[in-house]
């Protein structure tokens, strides 16, 4: 848009996509659930009832991580595909310093800290080079690969904003390019050269992510044709979702070998209707449902704390908690416990953290008290 007085072009500013903090909501639940329920599946006998319902809880709630590289590059298209320069790209990568990068660091010397405290307390130490040997592929906690993930995502994304910019034939075909990027990774890692560290390597989730960006850059477009098309997207998200499972149990029950591409492939296209799907619920919900709507805008607005700080709950919680009699109804009890706490405790801390920060601020800048005259 221009302004005809100064002759300068007027970016209008997008509004907030609401719905996508419950939809953070959803995903940071399944997190959670994946690492509550992690246990269970490896410590139950093979085959149990209790087992295979833990494994299938468990991979059902698989689209987790998937679905956080989604949104993350629905959001930065949708904000950044009409409002992008060199000054934007200082100020992008910025923020990423800020947003991600400095608390990659802080929570990464935290769980090497934390976890000597808890398995190896006499030994509690700090190592430079054992601890910067950790960094590159997130070794000190088991879910910081995710931010590694982030982080090389971040540093493609001028890159392929530019492109979407400037071309319009790759602005309309980033989803299949993602698509075709990743599948010929794929290719080389699986039939030609196994590669090390492919769960933290950005090209693993391409098409995810390039589908968050045409979603983005296209967001009303999407939302109509969502509306229109939600009676299908959904029950194929559900069926998808128990195809995903059903592999799991499958391979358990009847110890089946599978090719690990049935895997792949699941494991991509289920986030991504599931997605969809929880976009089009989010949106819904905002409509028709405020009070749960407001507990998950509450929990998805607090998300990434969530992530940072829950394994260190759980830790605790394994290492401190004893099983009473050693029944499966203390079991279940246990492992419930450890997914609600590593949900709660968390939740609360930032909450409360939150509020002292907005407290500190609106004291900051109240303007200081004038004398009488």
């Amino acid at each position: 848009m221009k302004d005809g007085r100064i002759g300068i072009a007027v970016v209008k500013k997008k509004s907030k996509l609401v719905e996508l903090d419950i939809v953070r909501a959803f995903a940071i639940l399944a997190v959670l659930i994946i690492h509550g329920t992690s246990e269970a599946t490896v410590e139950l006998p093979v085959g149990s009832g209790s087992q295979a319902l833990f494994l299938a809880v468990n991979k059902l709630s698989n689209f987790a991580v998937p679905l956080f590289i989604l949104l993350s590059g629905l959001v930065l298209f949708y904000r950044y595909i009409d409002d992008w320069s060199g000054k934007q790209a200082v100020t992008f990568y910025l923020k990423r310093v800020k947003q991600i990068l400095f608390p990659y660091l802080i929570w990464s010397a935290f769980y090497y800290l934390y976890n000597q405290w808890i398995f190896y307390p006499q030994q509690l130490h700090w190592d430079w080079a054992q601890f910067l040997d950790l960094l590159p592929w997130a070794d000190a906690s088991y879910h910081l690969y995710f931010m590694v993930i982030i982080v090389q995502f971040y540093l493609l994304f001028p890159l392929l904003v530019w492109l979407c910019r400037a071309w319009s034939g790759f602005r309309k075909s980033l989803f299949f390019i993602g698509i075709a990027i990743q599948a010929a990774f794929y290719s080389y890692n699986h039939w030609i050269e196994p590669l090390n560290h492919t769960a933290s390597l950005s090209v693993t989730y391409f098409s995810l992510f390039t589908l968050g960006g045409y979603i983005g850059m296209n967001y009303d477009v999407f939302t109509a044709w969502i509306s229109r098309h939600i009676r299908w997207v959904l029950p194929l998200t559900i069926l998808l979702g128990l195809g995903f499972m059903g592999l799991f149990l499958l391979e358990v029950l009847t110890k089946a070998v599978l090719d690990n591409t049935w895997y792949t492939l699941l494991f991509n296209i289920y986030p991504m209707f599931a997605a969809m799907s929880f976009i089009w619920i989010g949106r819904k919900l905002l409509q028709h449902w405020p009070k749960v709507s407001r507990a998950l805008l509450s929990l998805g607005a607090v998300s990434f704390g969530i992530y940072l700080m829950h394994p260190a709950v759980l830790t605790y919680w394994r290492t401190h908690a004893v099983i009473g009699s050693g029944s499966m109804l203390d079991y279940y009890a246990y492992t419930i416990s450890a997914f609600l706490l590593s949900l709660l405790v968390p939740w609360v801390v930032i909450s409360i953290y939150g509020r002292i920060r907005k407290s500190i601020r609106s004291t900051r800048s109240r303007p200081p008290q004038r004398g009488a005259a």
